[in-house]
């Protein structure tokens, strides 16, 4: 009889007390609910933190300020530990933005006309800062070209100390099937030019005159220094203005070029004064860090991190990551990684409740800027809380909201020769469908990869890619709440067993491809795992990738900053892959690098 009567009214509180929690989610006050990991609560996390509200989650944003005191406020009525550097936070800054400073100027000598910044001319976002007053070398498409296609509009020209005046691509256009590939890419010209020695470059796009005024936005490059010199994009009009002397509009110039496929460069009868001035604007972002100490007297000093980053991509727009670019509109990234925060929270009430099963100690870590370049693992790596060598495994969730009976994406596992079994041991008590990933490091460059780059045992739960994924359609209605719970149940007990394990996982290196110099146009590769988000001149390298690599032979080392390869400058990863792309098998190649306060140089055999 008390069976009976008892049973609606669980059912009561238990709606109750999730209607209770969700609408409690902006107030002072937190009821941080069952101990038990619940899908209603999955959901009334996810629903907040992917709530318009929120506005994406942004680093350094009101939404992302919101995020944090969630997280904040549900710790403390958990009784999670604070284990930041300022309560349960860990902040840091890094450059978000780049803006137009006070001065920027463009006029052609001996005129009086001065040109208007965003409406004649605006400096790219990785342009050096600086003056130039020279004279002015037209120089076609600005291609040097010496593979299956010769092709060279430096041939017959003095560039050196000079601007130069360029188009942009190449003779056939956009074609997706271009003759001369990489060579008509922006970046790749600039590098050609500071090769040869140019102090400036001005530059035109493809477009018609009538569309003279579609000047391309001032955007930042994560992982990108300044490319070292004054680069900048001016209209048709200007350009014009540059050539009246010589009697040929931009037009008629590039009818010819396309017309003849041969150089036409020349030396024009024009001097430029301009001076670029950028600024650099930086942007703090806060990881959030929580600790629940384990009761071994011995164990207790190793820990398990258990990771999930909680910004997104704000409003979208160009250079935000978003795949729908051209319109500003809130992505609310529910299940990336609105569902990865949510987990965090579910499982660090449950463990806290649980605490006893626990040897060894547990760090909860939501990190901020993921998105911008893996930035808050990367600082948090570098930036321990805990002695990071006292790592036992690192587990990161992203995006763990869309199992829809599909199997569950188990990476990592061959970081560690032991988690093969300890992953079978734990499946045994669970009906989740997992689909085991030896590697995870090549696929999904998530937060995990910042802690196997030292030497920490990783596994990476995800529950596939979808169609929403950095659109404004990922949003809370879409999530499988109940899959999400089934796989924090899984990580749940997975914890719990690592925990009491009398040995902590031993590190072991998988064969990745994570780099960029896999790609399908590059002849060779060093071996090297770049350091992405490093604000370093030059290429940072994390580590090696392969054991028997160029790199790892000729003794490169984790912290190494390649600075010139061939005797040409590196500056950043993308002068990294134009270097490596002129390269081939069997050469042997002088590679500059520097390691703390010495400047070294390697030879590194292909």
């Amino acid at each position: 009889m008390n069976q009976k009567i008892n049973k609606p009214i669980i059912v009561l509180i238990i709606i109750v007390s999730a209607i209770f929690i969700i609408n409690r989610s902006n107030q002072d006050e937190i009821d941080p609910g069952a101990a038990k990991i619940m899908s209603f609560e999955i959901l009334g996390h996810i629903k907040y933190l992917a709530s318009d509200n929120l506005k994406g989650r942004l680093p350094g944003t009101p939404g992302s300020k919101l995020a944090i005191d969630y997280i904040r406020k549900h710790w403390e009525a958990q009784g999670i530990e604070p284990a930041g550097t300022k309560g349960y936070k860990q902040s840091f800054s890094f450059i978000n933005s780049v803006s137009l400073g006070q001065r920027n100027m463009l006029r052609i000598r001996n005129s009086r006309k001065r040109y208007i910044v965003q409406k004649d001319f605006i400096p790219i976002g990785s342009s050096g800062n600086g003056s130039v007053n020279e004279d002015v070398v037209f120089i076609g498409y600005g291609l040097d070209i010496n593979d299956s296609l010769s092709w060279n509009d430096y041939a017959d020209v003095d560039v050196r100390n000079k601007w130069v005046l360029l188009l942009l691509d190449s003779p056939d256009g956009d074609s997706p099937h271009s003759l001369y590939g990489r060579h008509k890419t922006l970046y790749n010209k600039i590098i050609t030019a500071r090769d040869h020695g140019v102090s400036g470059i001005l530059f035109m796009n493809r477009l018609e005159p009538a569309d003279d005024n579609n000047l391309r936005p001032l955007q930042y490059r994560q992982s990108s220094s300044t490319v070292g010199l004054p680069v900048i994009q001016i209209t048709h009009s200007v350009a014009n203005e540059i050539l009246k002397n010589h009697g040929q509009s931009t037009a008629e110039l590039r009818s010819k070029l396309d017309e003849q496929l041969s150089p036409l460069s020349f030396l024009v009868d024009c001097k430029i004064a301009a001076n670029v001035n950028l600024k650099f604007d930086k942007e703090t972002a806060s990881n959030m860090i929580g600790f629940i100490e384990g009761n071994d007297p011995v164990l207790k000093d190793e820990y398990i991190i258990v990771g999930a980053h909680f910004d997104h991509l704000g409003l979208g727009g160009r250079g935000s990551g978003s795949l729908e670019p051209d319109t500003l509109i809130i992505h609310n990234g529910a299940d990336d990684n609105a569902s990865g925060t949510a987990g965090i929270l579910e499982l660090s009430h449950k463990l806290m409740s649980n605490r006893h099963l626990l040897k060894r100690s547990v760090l909860f870590v939501c990190f901020d800027a993921e998105e911008k370049g893996l930035l808050g693992s990367k600082y948090y790596s570098e930036n321990p809380v805990r002695d990071i060598s006292n790592t036992a495994l690192m587990i990161n969730m992203d995006m763990i909201g869309r199992l829809n009976n599909n199997p569950v994406t188990l990476g990592g596992v061959g970081s560690s020769g032991i988690f093969e079994n300890i992953i079978a041991d734990a499946r045994k008590n669970h009906t989740l469908e997992i689909e085991t990933n030896m590697g995870g490091m090549d696929f999904a460059r998530s937060d995990h990869v910042s802690f196997y780059r030292e030497n920490i045992p990783v596994l990476f739960f995800f529950t596939g890619a979808h169609e929403d994924y950095h659109k404004p359609t990922d949003d809370w209605d879409k999530i499988d709440y109940q899959g999400e719970k089934e796989v924090l149940d899984f990580i749940y007990e997975l914890i719990i067993d690592v925990s009491q394990l009398e040995e902590k996982p031993a590190f072991a290196e998988i064969e990745t491809n994570a780099t960029n110099d896999q790609n399908p146009v590059f002849k060779v590769t060093f071996g090297v795992i770049p350091a992405y988000g490093s604000q370093k001149v030059g290429l940072e390298i994390d580590g090696v990738s392969k054991k028997d690599g160029p790199a790892a032979k000729a003794g490169m080392k984790k912290g190494d900053v390649i600075t010139a390869i061939d005797g040409k400058d590196v500056r950043n990863i993308y002068d990294y892959m134009a270097r490596l792309a002129d390269l081939k098998p069997g050469q042997k190649v002088k590679v500059t690098i520097n390691r703390g306060e010495d400047n070294i140089e390697l030879i590194l055999e292909l």
